[in-house]
């Protein structure tokens, strides 16, 4: 009796010993909490392969290390000069490698759960990695006039990314594509379209006069060789006035290799 619950004993805690047992799935990083985390960091490990789960006080976390998007509410920013532009940008990042402990660490109070889904990410965003955006776009704005902000909207971009690269890295996450959706205020926008048109316009015009001026040559092309034909001037004729002002020339012209024209008196 006491050897068949023995082998009971052994069988039910194998069951349980296996079934607590998770796997850090590939592209994941493994972070083992142990003791509730009760000591800080030091309760943290990172981990591969299986790894048991059944004591108490022990989770296992798995944070993803392929690319997350982003996509922030989008906000008003107000350039130096009191002009409103808005704001929707895009962005897509991932972990950075090695950093799955921090992360876990210092992103726990916001409920993360075993394998981070994407609720998990979303509240990483929303508290940490959206404010950066939001707030990096508020303050760059401040340094450009409103003109100057449409202007050089590249130069404003790059100065955003630069920023950003920074303060994701600070936060143990890469930010690998970043997009303002920078819209200037409308009637900027109105104005930016009256020149547009304005300038098509003008354009358009251009065309039509050099049209015209081209229509108008050929006009009095063919009204000057009406004129002649209308003289009687046919190939014949023009052919034998050619000779004929040859004949009478002072100086005459040969042709020695069809390419250099020899003058010489014919007297």
């Amino acid at each position: 009796m006491k050897k068949l619950f023995m082998i009971f004993f052994v069988v039910i805690t194998g069951v349980i010993y296996f079934t607590s047992c998770s796997r850090v799935e590939p592209n994941y990083e493994g972070v083992l909490m142990t003791n509730y985390g009760k000591n800080g960091k030091t309760d943290f490990q990172r981990v591969t392969g299986s790894q048991s789960t059944l004591w108490f006080g022990t989770s296992l976390y798995q944070v993803p290390m392929y690319a997350q998007s982003g996509n922030p509410t989008a906000i008003q920013v107000t350039a130096k000069d009191g002009g409103v532009f808005t704001v929707d940008p895009q962005f897509t990042y991932q972990a950075k490698r090695d950093s799955g402990v921090n992360i876990i660490f210092n992103y726990k109070y916001l409920g993360l759960s075993g394998q981070l889904d994407q609720n998990d990410l979303d509240n990483i965003e929303s508290a940490v990695l959206n404010p950066l955006v939001l707030n990096a776009y508020r303050e760059e704005a401040r340094n450009y006039a409103t003109d100057s902000l449409l202007t050089s909207i590249n130069q404003f971009e790059n100065t955003v990314e630069t920023r950003l690269k920074a303060d994701f890295s600070r936060k143990y996450f890469d930010i690998t594509s970043l997009t303002s959706g920078l819209k200037p205020p409308a009637s900027m926008s109105e104005n930016i379209e009256r020149m547009n048109n304005a300038k098509i316009e003008t354009q358009t015009v251009k065309n039509q006069l050099a049209t015209a001026r081209m229509l108008q040559e050929k006009a009095t092309i063919d009204a000057q060789t009406n004129a002649i034909k209308s003289r009687g001037y046919t190939k014949e004729v023009l052919a034998q006035q050619w000779i004929d002002a040859i004949r009478n020339s002072q100086n005459r012209i040969i042709i020695t290799d069809g390419k250099t024209p020899v003058f010489f008196n014919g007297q």
